[in-house]
């Protein structure tokens, strides 16, 4: 008996002498303790996608990095921004991300103060103001150089307006997103009032006049009288018929529609001749006219476009489709039509700028983590929640990749892939802002005149006409214009 125990014994140590190898082994391929990947992990690991990286595996070898991002955005947009720099240092386990969220009403002061402090982050969002006198200042990294490089991307895959170019050949930043504007509407409202939704297909939208009479009908005084009803008391309105901001992307959007320009490719300030004044003119008839939009002064009590239609006190707004993130949050039963037509009904493309600081010591992990963001696979809660839509084609073209962000969820309603995914990669213009020159000086200068005219004090062919005398002799032309 003694002789089998000591066998035995024998037998029981080869055993766990191998089983120990075989769990060394097992450690390599990166499996042990590790729990089954959830259903995001599974899409977006490296074995199931492709199109990632082969590094994206684990490495004991790389040195640690720590990236520096800055951005702004809603409490919503936090979390979001937030979870996809998690998920990306869980693909990239030697780099972790510093995101610093910074309000965007103080991102532009505080930016300046890091970079003058010699704090500059390693990369983040900017804004076109601010981009443009940078990048004169060589403070950002070619991105083309870098797509260039890039064994899995090239520049044709992406949208064609979304690069922020100095020149054919160097691109300083690229949109954060894709991003445009649309007509986001209250479905409740509209159907107390017994009206038909705005249109969602280009060729079917409403003329200015037709979304003049619906708006009319959808703002209510105190005393439940609409605004085109005789005794409507104009000073006591509950709910509006529509309303839109009067920065510079609205109201470019605005004057694209009817046709007119910012800058014209000649040089000159286009916002003073006709087509762009009665764009203009008539955004501002809807405050002091037709009594159916809140002027700039009353929305300030408003916290955004997105609580305006959730809370009911307007019932269209002309906004961007990343309030999409806000309204599918809070679940409000709404609704996307395209823009009325005035000469056309275009979406404008628009977005901040993704750059990247040449001061970064980490110019690699920087790139690692610009593609993540921009490639909705690695952070597609940013898509589906309805904060971004992609800037590469193949996620507006490709069924299966559609299904992943757009589809079945409640920050994309039924409208949204007519009037803004499929209307902006087929008809997407951009905004001044990716291709004027001197850009924050022509921008400061133009919407800072423009006050007195949402206020009725002055027609809108009168305030830019003095507005060009202060912005032509600073106009230095666009950059998509060849000298």
């Amino acid at each position: 008996m003694k002789q089998n125990r000591n066998t035995l014994s024998v037998l029981i140590l080869a055993i766990f002498m191998l089983a120990t190898l075989l769990a060394g082994c097992s450690g390599g391929s990166n499996k042990e303790n590790v729990a089954e990947p959830s259903q995001t992990e599974k899409t977006t690991s490296p074995e199931n996608n492709k199109n990632e990286p082969a590094n994206a595996q684990a490495d004991d070898t790389k040195e640690p990095v720590k990236l520096k991002f800055t951005f702004w955005g809603s409490p919503q947009e936090k979390t979001a921004i937030e979870q996809a720099t998690k998920k990306f240092t869980e693909k990239y386990p030697w780099i972790t991300v510093d995101a610093i969220h910074i309000p965007e009403a103080d991102y532009d002061a505080k930016i300046t103060a890091m970079v003058a402090g010699n704090d500059s982050p390693d990369l983040g969002y900017m804004h076109g103001e601010l981009a443009d006198p940078w990048q004169k200042e060589g403070k950002f990294v070619n991105m083309f150089e870098l797509l260039d490089k890039d064994d899995e991307l090239k520049r044709e895959d992406f949208l064609d307006y979304i690069w922020f170019k100095s020149s054919e050949d160097f691109a300083y930043g690229i949109s954060t997103a894709g991003e445009t504007f649309g007509l986001f509407y209250n479905k409740d409202l509209f159907e107390t009032a017994k009206q038909a939704y705005p249109p969602s297909k280009p060729e079917e939208a409403w003329d200015w006049d037709q979304f003049v009479e619906v708006a009319k009908k959808l703002t209510l005084d105190k005393n439940g009288k609409n605004a085109s009803e005789e005794g409507f008391d104009p000073n006591n309105i509950k709910q509006y018929g529509v309303s839109f901001e009067t920065w510079h992307g609205p109201i470019h959007a605005t004057v694209i529609n009817n046709e007119g320009e910012w800058i014209t490719k000649d040089g000159k300030f286009g916002f003073s001749e006709p087509q762009a004044t009665e764009a203009i003119q008539r955004l501002a008839d809807l405050i002091n006219v037709h009594h159916v939009a809140p002027s700039p002064v009353q929305m300030k009590s408003i916290p955004s476009q997105a609580v305006a239609l959730q809370s009911k006190l307007v019932a269209m707004s002309m906004h961007g489709q990343w309030i999409n993130l806000d309204l599918g949050a809070a679940k409000v039963n709404y609704d996307i039509g395209v823009l009325p037509k005035m000469s056309r009904s275009v979406p404008m493309g628009i977005s901040g700028a993704s750059v990247i600081y040449k001061s970064s010591k980490h110019l690699d992990e920087a790139w690692l983590l610009t593609k993540f963001l921009e490639n909705p696979e690695g952070s597609l809660d940013l898509y589906s929640g309805g904060l971004w839509m992609p800037t590469m084609t193949k996620w507006y073209t490709e069924p299966e990749l559609i299904a992943k962000w757009a589809e079945n969820n409640p920050a994309h309603p039924a409208g949204f892939k007519d009037a803004m995914m499929n209307n902006l990669l087929n008809n997407g213009v951009p905004n001044g802002s990716y291709y004027i020159k001197n850009f924050s000086k022509v921008n400061a200068i133009t919407f800072s005149g423009m006050d007195e005219v949402w206020l009725g004090r002055k027609t809108a062919a009168e305030a830019m006409k003095e507005i060009e005398a202060k912005v032509q002799p600073e106009i230095q032309g666009r950059y998509d214009v060849s000298p």
